[in-house]
């Protein structure tokens, strides 16, 4: 669909919903999830930087980790899940 095509549906779709109340609690549902997005994130960047580094030292071999299927076996052997 072109641009102008779709900004015609949009707009009379719009004035649909802003006729029917509980259709514009919606739609303003929407638009706050969008402006949600744009928000920064709750997570320090200095996290994102400490995952970065750890995944650093085990690609170059410095830290070791253990797979999940041995990370499951010791917590099935250790607790009995």
């Amino acid at each position: 669909m072109e641009t102008k095509e779709l900004r015609r549906k949009l707009i009379k779709d719009f004035g649909k919903f802003i006729d029917d109340d509980s259709k514009l609690e919606i739609l303003e549902s929407v638009f706050d999830a969008l402006s949600d997005e744009e928000k920064e994130s709750v997570i320090p960047g200095s996290h994102y930087n400490l995952v970065a580094e750890q995944r650093e030292k085990y690609l170059s071999g410095e830290i070791e980790a253990s797979s999940w299927e041995e990370t499951e076996k010791r917590l099935n052997a250790k607790y009995g899940f």
